[in-house]
């Protein structure tokens, strides 16, 4: 264990006076402290955010038993400083840590697996391991961890030897030979941790899982925990009722009629396309017969221009395009438009890309004198 770390003495200590022993400037600045309660990043854990004195501390690390904090500023060597630990950022990830534990505690046990990956990132806290968890299941994992939660049972901590950590069973990642620091929450988990917690369970809030993903050769799950987990709630809840009135329905009405809205979309989309297609057969029958034939559309879409493209390709034995305001589109069956493409692009500002059958991009300049290049 390292020495001097008030962070293990007192999981709740948010200010404290300290004496600076070095200012390193090398690239960041780092700065050591004669003690800290600012927690390294470790053990899938962010560091600790906050202020020494005036400087912010941007990011805590631990390197060969020594605790460097990368501050914005320089700090003078043997001065006395007053740190304070960003709060509610090391509660929530206090929060998410335990929450972990107590989620992979049940996974393991239930499955007889083994916890492989944890991070808790700025969105998601994420878990991953090496078995499939089907949504069923996830629900009922769900509804175990927020048992726990209420239980509010006590989190414990405490380290052991080598020799006396062998007739404890616990979670571990990697075999350890070390004094090891064993985190316990009775009835759901017992892991080597070097993560600080909250006191008790109930101190979590709310245990969220979102989702399994398929991951590798396992699952990766999403997890959102106390306040997180309520906004995102709100926010979820907002959209649906935001939803709910554009369509007049109920709330927990609104899949059903959302999908409903989308089969509805989808046939009138097709019903536009065969009209489309009606009205293009149409001009391009008016049109005779010649090697290249490239005509000017000025608000046509991408897709609508392949179509385009597909129809008029009857009658032009050489090269098919439509040009719009600042798009275009070629096609040819016997023409290598790549080859086109490139010679293009030494006289008109284009971007664009595609294989010898089809090219497509966009240009900047006169939609004209583009449509002249292959007038044939």
């Amino acid at each position: 264990m390292i020495k001097n770390t008030l962070y293990y003495k007192d999981n709740y200590l948010t200010k404290f006076e300290a004496t600076v022993k070095e200012c390193i400037n090398d690239k960041v600045i780092k700065i050591v402290l004669d003690k800290t309660a600012f927690y390294p990043e470790g053990g899938g854990q962010p560091s600790d955010i906050g202020k020494i004195d005036n400087v912010n501390v941007l990011r805590v690390e631990e390197k060969n038993d020594v605790i460097y904090h990368i501050v914005d500023k320089e700090l003078a060597v043997g001065e006395k400083v007053e740190c304070e630990i960003n709060w509610d950022y090391r509660f929530a990830n206090m929060q998410a840590h335990s929450a972990e534990h107590i989620v992979s505690g049940i996974i393991c046990k239930m499955y007889s697996t083994k916890n492989v990956g944890f991070h808790i990132g700025s969105d998601f806290i994420t878990m991953d391991f090496p078995v499939d968890i089907n949504e069923s299941d996830l629900r009922n994992i769900e509804k175990l961890a927020n048992q726990a939660v209420y239980k509010n049972i006590k989190i414990e901590d405490k380290v052991y030897s080598p020799e006396d950590a062998k007739n404890i069973e616990y979670r571990s990642k990697i075999e350890l030979n070390e004094d090891i620091r064993i985190v316990k929450i009775e009835g759901y988990d017992i892991c080597a941790c070097c993560g600080v917690h909250v006191a008790r369970t109930g101190e979590i809030g709310t245990i969220k899982l979102l989702k399994a993903d398929k991951y590798k050769a396992g699952v990766r799950i999403y997890m959102l925990v106390g306040y997180k987990a309520i906004e995102d709630y709100t926010n979820k809840f907002e959209q649906v009722n935001k939803i709910s009135a554009l369509l007049s329905l109920k709330p927990n009405e609104v899949y059903k009629g959302v999908e409903n809205q989308t089969k509805e979309l989808e046939e009138t989309r097709r019903e536009v396309s065969n009209l489309k297609n009606k009205i293009y057969r149409q001009e391009i029958s008016n049109f005779s017969e010649r090697e290249n034939i490239v005509v000017y559309h000025s608000n046509m879409q991408m897709n609508d221009m392949k179509n385009y493209c597909n129809l008029l390709k009857e009658k032009a034995t050489g090269i098919a395009g439509v040009v719009a305001d600042g798009s275009f589109l070629l096609m040819s069956d016997n023409v290598d438009l790549k080859g086109v493409l490139n010679n293009l692009k030494t006289e008109f500002d284009i971007k664009g890309g595609g294989n010898s059958q089809m090219v497509q991009g966009k240009f900047v300049g006169d939609a004209e004198a583009l449509i002249k290049k292959f007038s044939k």
